[in-house]
């Protein structure tokens, strides 16, 4: 029998360390997920503080006079787009024919013919 025991014996030590490794190894995963969290909200306030002292900012260093220029590239970039999207909007729009004030539908017709309600033309 002390076969047996001793196979027992070595099949609970094995199981044990087994336990632990799992153990150790899902508090490294939680540390690693905060780090990462940390990271991320550090990130997101680095963010912050660069948007704020863009836009506070009219003369910056040379050191980030290129970085800022690109922003307000960019800045100009999206505003162009919204308007010609606006526009193209409109436009078609225009050519469906007016949006009902009261259902939110297009039409070409005097009254809606989606819930009845004047157009507005």
């Amino acid at each position: 029998m002390s076969f047996f025991d001793d196979l027992t014996q070595k099949a609970r030590a094995v199981a044990a360390t087994a336990g632990e490794m799992a153990k150790d190894a899902a508090d490294s995963a939680k540390i690693s997920a905060a780090i990462l969290a940390e990271k991320r909200e550090m990130d997101k306030n680095y963010r912050a503080i660069g948007q704020w002292f863009v836009c506070e900012h009219d003369e910056v260093p040379d050191a980030v006079a290129d970085l800022v220029a690109a922003v307000k590239a960019s800045q100009e970039k999206i505003a162009q787009l919204q308007a010609s999207r606006d526009k193209a909007m409109e436009e078609e729009q225009a050519q469906e024919g007016t949006v009902c004030p009261v259902c939110g539908k297009i039409s070409a017709a005097k009254f809606c013919p989606h819930c009845g309600a004047p157009m507005g033309q």
